[in-house]
Formats: structure tokens, C-alpha cells, sequence
């Protein structure tokens, strides 16, 4: 099933290798990833990541994030 997360992270260097690095460590693929200065904060960034994943899955990937310090918000967005 293919979904995407939506995620706001802080704008700083290395948030979106460690970001990366959570997909890397366990072989999952992402087969999109567009990231872009957030319209009303600057200091955040917003990213949006395509994946084919199960859904548990997404929800492991989602714990991981969250457990980032410069992570603020992971939401999970299913396609139809």
C-alpha cells in the first residue's frame, strides 16, 4: 500500500540525514521525498515522503521519527 508522511522538522544541517538514516538502517525504500521551507515559520521545514510500506511498517517508521529532537509533527497520509 502506498502512503506518504507528512512531516515538520526543524531547518537545520543534518535533520534530514538522520531523517534518511532511519530508512537506510532498516532497508526500507522511499521512493519520493520533496522538503521545503515551511510558508508561516522559516526555521521549519516540511517534507513529504512516498513510500510502499505495510502499515505497521509506516507506524514504526512514525516512532522513530518522533523520537528525533528536531522533529515536530509526523502525520501518515494513505492513498486511494
Amino acid at each position: 500500500m502506498k502512503k506518504k508522511l507528512y512531516i515538520l522538522l526543524d531547518n537545520k544541517p543534518g535533520v534530514l540525514s538522520r531523517i534518511i538514516g532511519i530508512f537506510s538502517q532498516r532497508g526500507y525504500n522511499i521512493e519520493k521525498i520533496i522538503v521545503k521551507p515551511f510558508k508561516k515559520n522559516r526555521k521549519i521545514s516540511e517534507a513529504l515522503i512516498k513510500l510502499k510500506n505495510s502499515k505497521n511498517i509506516t507506524n514504526q517508521i512514525k516512532k522513530k521519527l518522533l523520537g528525533l529532537i528536531n522533529i515536530s509533527h509526523v502525520k501518515i497520509i494513505k492513498k486511494k
